[in-house]
């Protein structure tokens, strides 16, 4: 294959990246990495933003941690930072009140979820029958006026931010995205149009994008992935060793799809297809700890030094 055009972290950015060197574990990091994302693709579905936008801010994101550490920048102001860029980026320009509003917004919303009591059911592990409504009751939010000092606070830092991922990635922001390549790839297998493993590949790929896996490996292996792992979801068989067709060994797909299935247990999130009915209380239990541990850790540098130090004490 020619090499890509896209800057991927090296092997040893990967092994230890700069969060590491300042005590944030590999776990954590992970963690704070996924809600970035999440952030991102929540403002950007309220923006109505297109997922080239959204896929772009969340691989920039990803990128600017191999390069610098979580304990110097914060997950959300970096998020933000990153889809404000994305949005240059792409062409899909989107005003910066806008943005700010809708990040007031999510953020907070998360702030409401974490004062409930521990054990509360979050949206997705509510009982059939419940009322969603009542885990917002006594939730409320007013956006700020444009002449507030939050707004010109959050506008500062937003700029400053951008400054610094483009000055840290070295201008180079081309982001190659793997959705035209696992339609091509359906086309040759004949999949396309079979019984919806298109729709299910593309949220895969999206799947993937709260891991760094696209700042890992090249686009047509996330492609593949997708495909192996939809196709194993809906029962579909290939014929053997399918992937060598498309340049791509099975060392390539098996940690991907390892990654992918990792995320789907630890944060719920996987497709209906995925069996995770074994889960039992204590697993949505750890769940909901490494959500309430991931969103307050997210709010800023000095919540995750905090942590660190203590872990250390």
């Amino acid at each position: 294959m020619p090499p890509t055009p896209h800057p991927l972290a090296t092997a040893r950015q990967i092994a230890r990246p700069p969060s590491r060197a300042d005590g944030v574990p590999a776990h954590l990091e992970a963690d704070l990495r996924t809600v970035g994302c999440m952030m991102i693709q929540e403002a950007g579905v309220m923006l109505k933003l297109p997922q080239s936008t959204l896929a772009t801010a969340q691989v920039i994101l990803h990128r600017f941690f191999y390069v610098s550490s979580l304990s110097s920048f914060g997950v959300n102001d970096l998020s933000v930072s990153c889809l404000y860029l994305a949005t240059k980026l792409n062409e899909t320009p989107t005003r910066l009140r806008d943005i700010i509003n809708t990040y007031m917004f999510l953020q907070a919303r998360v702030r409401h979820l974490l004062s409930l009591p521990a054990g509360s059911p979050l949206v997705r592990d509510l009982a059939p029958g419940s009322k969603e409504e009542d885990i917002w009751e006594g939730f409320s939010f007013s956006v700020p006026s444009f002449h507030s000092t939050v707004f010109w606070e959050w506008k500062e830092a937003i700029q400053y931010n951008e400054l610094q991922v483009l000055k840290r990635l070295g201008f180079n922001m081309q982001v190659d995205l793997p959705y035209s390549h696992v339609i091509n790839y359906l086309k040759i297998l004949d999949l396309v149009f079979d019984d919806g493993v298109a729709q299910l590949c593309w949220s895969i790929l999206n799947d993937a994008l709260l891991t760094p896996l696209y700042a890992q490996h090249p686009t047509h292996v996330l492609a593949v992935a997708s495909i192996t792992l939809a196709t194993r979801l809906r029962h579909l068989a290939l014929p053997e060793g399918w992937y060598l067709l498309f340049d791509v060994i099975w060392d390539d797909v098996a940690p991907v799809c390892a990654t992918i299935v990792q995320l789907w247990r630890d944060w719920g999130c996987g497709p209906q297809e995925f069996d995770q009915a074994s889960e039992g209380r204590d697993g949505k239990r750890a769940r909901e700890d490494r959500w309430r541990r991931a969103w307050v850790l997210a709010e800023s540098r000095k919540a995750v030094r905090k942590w660190v130090e203590e872990a250390r004490s």
